[in-house]
């Protein structure tokens, strides 16, 4: 009997679906198993265990993005550096980075700094109730975004974020799916100038992305874009707005120091490690 899939098997083994039907999870798990039987037929270099025991380590594509893996919870300190090691050789191509949910982190802080994953980034959560904020005249044209300018979107979103950041086609996909998503593109005399996608939920909105084509930076599109966004946002009921961006990103920061908007609880640091890349992971 093979030492990979015996019942003293000593190497890992990729979680089948019918391996993650019948896989030991704690009640803290943070998936359930219908889950996992999916997340495993759709990702399977993925998540590995260790069969005979009860150690196992679960990844997926953070955010949507294949060339990023980002590792949610894992079992058994004994086996957690050969399901490590299985993640990373068996990735259809290098990852460019692995990040580590900070729970995850937190529960193997020894292992994690031992493959040199530490914290990345800071991500600030920002909040106001000063709203639609400062007057800000519109010259610019917001309207929703149709499928046949995904090619734009994409273009203006990996333009101004970086690598780490930008978003990919699917997960623009899933993201107009999720209620109360809005996503607009805005244009100005000289074409698609940025985007803003924004959450109308009652009383609390939330702006998730806001950019501007990198070359239009500069000329107050941004405090356009979000001048309007909040006056949506207040006449769709909103009495407060919250967004969320990196601790690096002073000049983003003041834009929304502008408007009112102040830290307040919810921030939190990105655990990962970048493996096969040379440019910085690290949110500018």
């Amino acid at each position: 009997m093979s030492s990979t899939t015996g019942p003293h098997a000593t190497v890992p083994a990729p979680i089948t679906a019918d391996v993650a039907r019948s896989l030991p999870l704690p009640w803290t798990s943070l998936v359930s198993r219908d889950d996992l039987v999916e997340h495993v037929s759709r990702h399977p270099s993925m998540c590995w265990h260790l069969p005979g025991t009860q150690s196992y380590l679960l990844a997926g594509p953070w955010r949507n993005r294949r060339d990023i893996a980002e590792v949610y919870e894992s079992r058994g300190d004994r086996h957690r550096q050969a399901l490590w090691n299985a993640l990373l050789i068996n990735a259809p191509e290098p990852y460019g980075a692995i990040l580590v949910d900070p729970s995850e982190y937190r529960a193997a802080p020894r292992f994690y700094r031992h493959v040199r994953v530490g914290p990345i980034e800071e991500v600030l959560v920002l909040r106001t109730g000063t709203l639609p904020g400062p007057p800000v005249d519109l010259t610019l044209q917001v309207m929703p975004f149709r499928h046949r300018g995904l090619s734009t979107l994409l273009e203006i979103d990996h333009g101004a974020f970086p690598w780490l950041w930008r978003n990919s086609s699917e997960e623009f996909a899933e993201y107009v799916k999720a209620p109360g998503v809005r996503l607009c593109l805005a244009s100005g005399a000289e074409g698609a100038v940025g985007y803003v996608g924004y959450t109308e939920l009652g009383g609390w909105g939330h702006i998730d992305r806001l950019a501007v084509r990198q070359d239009r930076q500069g000329r107050g599109y941004g405090a356009q874009l979000l001048s309007w966004t909040m006056r949506r946002l207040e006449q769709s009921g909103a009495r407060y707005v919250q967004l969320s961006t990196q601790g690096t990103n002073e000049r983003s920061q003041a834009l929304y120091s502008r408007f009112g908007f102040k830290q307040t609880r919810g921030g939190y640091k990105l655990y990962g490690i970048q493996p096969s890349r040379d440019v910085s992971i690290s949110a500018g």
